[in-house]
């Protein structure tokens, strides 16, 4: 999975980046090409899991992170050239996470609201024009053929017009499963799910005002200032809590947002354990057992037989894998079985 980190330029879209994946870009700079770099999801139950069995090695979950190259688009000769980039790099990506400048930082005043409403256009003109040229097809199809190959389409892609013309994003259109078929190959910018980040100066708040128009747009909104995020990461373990606590936090704002990415995208863990690795591994939401197996191995897939399973709740409550079991806690889950955020899992396989 890839999250794509959108905005204007100079909102600290790269600093949080560096954050996030432990990268060493140089900011404050811009650029035409974007930064990639894997980042993992920090989740407190693989601490646990790793206690309970002290394996050899702890593997987190990860996401790619790409830092798109910042926009400023019309600004010049170059402009449509920019947008056109910019746009590129964000249809190739499963997600967009816009960071938004909230702070003075030497660029002049800040406009929240301003970036919002500039990149929500940008987005909205780019899948509006897609739209509008597969309309044009349809048509020209129709008046060669007599009548279009897929009757669903023309009715479909009028809905998408409309959506777009009233600036309205896709992700709000609701759509049956034929049509989500249709659309699959289009990679509509304003369907992909998006997370908000406002990027404020330290010791101010993020404005309310711009948290309440990206939620109406269906976006997540996480409140960071990647500033002092930058500085907690450069610090050791023990600082840093330290540095948290006298804040009032418990973690770095910047889980928050890799969290906020994680449930944009509609995806879970799940977890292997025992002496060797205890590792989170990710599957969307509603993923079946076989297809879990598959995250690990893909002979594990095809040859499922059954998937051993016990809920991290119940597992940490009991103490030990062969208290869950006496307790009857360990259940023994098919091929129609349902994988739920937290489950451990060991699959039964042969192949």
């Amino acid at each position: 999975m890839q999250i794509g980190i959108i905005g204007v330029k100079f909102t600290g879209k790269t600093t949080l980046f560096n954050v996030i994946t432990g990268a060493d870009q140089p900011t404050g700079q811009g650029g035409v090409e974007p930064h990639l770099a894997v980042g993992k999801v920090p989740d407190s139950r693989l601490e646990v899991l790793t206690g309970m069995y002290a394996p050899k090695r702890t593997v987190h979950a990860s996401i790619e992170w790409v830092d798109v190259p910042g926009f400023e688009g019309g600004a010049g000769p170059d402009g449509s050239r920019e947008a056109t980039r910019f746009l590129e790099h964000g249809r190739k990506v499963d997600a967009l996470a816009q960071v938004v400048r909230c702070f003075d930082g030497g660029y002049g005043p800040s406009d929240p609201e301003g970036e919002l409403e500039t990149l929500a256009l940008e987005l909205g003109l780019a899948d509006l024009q897609v739209v509008e040229n597969r309309i044009e097809r349809l048509e020209k199809e129709k008046a060669r053929m007599g009548k279009v190959a897929n009757l669903l389409e023309p009715p479909l892609f009028e809905r998408l017009r409309e959506q777009l013309e009233n600036d309205r994003p896709l992700r709000d259109l609701e759509l049956n499963v034929d049509e989500e078929k249709i659309i699959t190959g289009y990679t509509f910018l304003t369907r992909k799910p998006m997370i908000v980040v406002l990027n404020h100066a330290e010791g101010e708040d993020a404005p309310a005002a711009a948290a309440e128009t990206a939620r109406a747009a269906g976006a997540e909104v996480v409140s960071v200032c990647a500033a002092m995020e930058e500085e907690i990461a450069q610090l050791e373990p023990e600082e840093a809590a330290e540095f948290l606590a006298d804040l009032g936090e418990d973690e770095p704002a910047a889980h928050r947002m890799i969290r906020a990415s994680y449930g944009a995208l509609d995806l879970q863990s799940f977890f292997t354990v025992g002496p060797d690795e205890c590792r989170a591994w990710t599957v969307r939401r509603g993923a079946t057992a076989p297809e879990a197996a598959g995250r690990i191995h893909s002979d594990l897939e095809r040859g499922f037989i059954r998937a051993e399973t016990v809920a991290y709740d119940e597992l940490v409550a009991a103490g030990s894998h062969a208290a869950a079991k006496a307790a009857n806690q360990v259940r023994l889950e098919g091929k129609g079985y349902l994988v739920q955020d937290g489950d451990i899992l060991e699959i039964r396989f042969s192949v």
